[in-house]
């Protein structure tokens, strides 16, 4: 056998080897696809009329069929694409609103931006976007209105009074009569908090102190004003030193003057007659002249309440500080009437309260507590009582539909209308075969500002 002969049969064989080889692989592998994967038929090596099964990620969607075949070395039909899937509508958001069309379905990859209402700040990322078929978490609008503005001791506020205050609002306060105010006169709302709240401090002055050798002129006060003088005088014999005005000034009282004399040996602590005192006297007839160790004793008059010692001693030349007489506190119809309260306990009468007492209102049937009034538990300071405030109350309307879903009914009722004002009270009772699961006495319940709250009974199976 020659040469050439040997060459061309090895030559024809290798090419029918790589023929059989070719014809034993119908196909190559499957594509692969992005973000998907093959979950049937996967094998090494693919014959005419194998099938392979594809599937997608999680938040995507097949698109084409789920199922090719190996057919004449082409996978039939074309591989499938995994699209991301849409979003439906958006999430709502409390206090908020978003910017552009509200749509049926939302296209991967689309955002959507929220707007916090006035008087809310947003919390987390204002936007949220479409992404495998569910929206990012959605942002949350915090309340950052304030409530009602503290009160403060011996002030009010001057401003007008809401329910809610928006972030930067202001409101101002004002002190009393007699009283001063400590720092600005205003709170702002910041982020539902208000900023440090000012105080009012008492600018009247107590009576003027006694002085060695000499006394106040007149009678003295309980409590003097700012600017308000007061005169002293020395004794016969004595020398005054520094001015004899004393001016009451931030609560306190301005250098007082002293007086002085060339004293004999056994002729010292001596002092002249004990000081007057408003509204009150000794019980002693006064001598122009007590010796040291001397005392007196005082009184107040009818409807006065005596307040420090009773008695005063002389003491090297100089009486110990008076008492002062505290004025009673009359509850005024009229004022009453003004303000729209009356006295919380309805069987009390007592309309006189000494300095000190405390005297407890309401308001009158139809109104409510006023935001900006005082407390409505007020103490008799030196005959003078500082009123709380009531403003008209909103009507109840009685519901028959609310009293039916409750199982209850009114237990009895003069009115011809379901109209309660503010204050009244309203009695229920259980509807035949139910019995009371609220609290007994919620069935006395009151018509509170336009709302009732009514109590619940339930079926009896007894």
């Amino acid at each position: 056998m020659t040469m050439l002969s040997l060459t061309t049969g090895f030559l024809l064989w290798m090419c029918c080897a790589i023929h059989k080889a070719s014809a034993g692989a119908a196909c190559e592998d499957p594509p692969l696809v992005e973000f998907g994967k093959i979950v049937s038929g996967v094998k090494s090596g693919y014959e005419e009329n194998d099938r392979v099964q594809y599937t997608c990620n999680p938040g995507y969607a097949l698109s084409g069929s789920e199922w090719v075949t190996c057919h004449g070395k082409v996978w039939m039909p074309g591989p499938p694409q995994c699209l991301e899937i849409p979003c439906g509508r958006i999430p709502a958001v409390a206090n908020a609103v978003f910017e552009g069309r509200n749509k049926e379905k939302y296209e991967a990859g689309e955002t959507i931006r929220y707007q916090c209402h006035e008087g809310f700040q947003v919390t987390g990322p204002p936007e949220i976007f479409c992404r495998r078929g569910n929206w990012s978490t959605p942002p949350f609008c915090e309340d950052v209105r304030c409530e009602n503005p503290p009160e403060i001791l011996n002030g009010h506020i001057t401003s007008t009074q809401k329910e809610k205050y928006l972030p930067g609002a202001k409101v101002h306060y004002e002190c009393e009569i007699n009283s001063q105010i400590m720092g600005v006169n205003y709170v702002i709302c910041s982020d539902g908090h208000w900023t440090q709240v000012p105080s009012c401090r008492d600018v009247t002055c107590e009576p003027p102190p006694e002085i060695a050798g000499g006394k106040v002129q007149g009678i003295k006060k309980p409590r003097y004003l700012p600017g308000e003088t007061a005169h002293y005088q020395c004794w016969q014999d004595f020398q005054m030193t520094g001015a004899s005005t004393v001016t009451c000034q931030n609560g306190t009282w301005t250098e007082l003057p002293q007086c002085k004399v060339n004293v004999l040996p056994g002729e010292g602590g001596k002092c002249g007659p004990p000081p007057d005192i408003e509204n009150g006297d000794i019980l002693s007839f006064p001598l122009p002249e007590y010796d040291q160790g001397q005392s007196v004793k005082y009184k107040c008059a009818s409807f006065y309440i005596l307040e420090g010692p009773e008695q005063i001693t002389c003491t090297d030349g100089q009486w110990t500080n008076p008492p002062i007489c505290l004025a009673a506190c009359t509850a005024s119809e009229e004022d009453m009437d003004r303000n729209n309260i009356e006295l919380r306990w309805r069987g009390e009468r007592k309309l006189y309260s000494t300095s000190g007492d405390f005297i407890e209102f309401d308001c009158k049937v139809g109104y409510v507590q006023d935001p900006a009034s005082s407390p409505f538990r007020v103490q008799c300071m030196d005959g003078t009582l500082e009123y709380p405030r009531c403003k008209r109350g909103r009507n109840c309307i009685l519901s028959e539909a609310e009293m039916k879903r409750n199982n209850i009914k009114l237990r009895w009722s003069r009115k011809r209308s379901n109209t309660y004002r503010s204050k009244e009270t309203i009695l229920f009772t259980c509807l035949f075969s139910y019995q009371e699961v609220s609290n007994p006495d919620d069935f006395e319940a009151q018509c509170k500002d336009g709302v009732i709250n009514y109590p619940r009974c339930e079926w009896y199976f007894g």
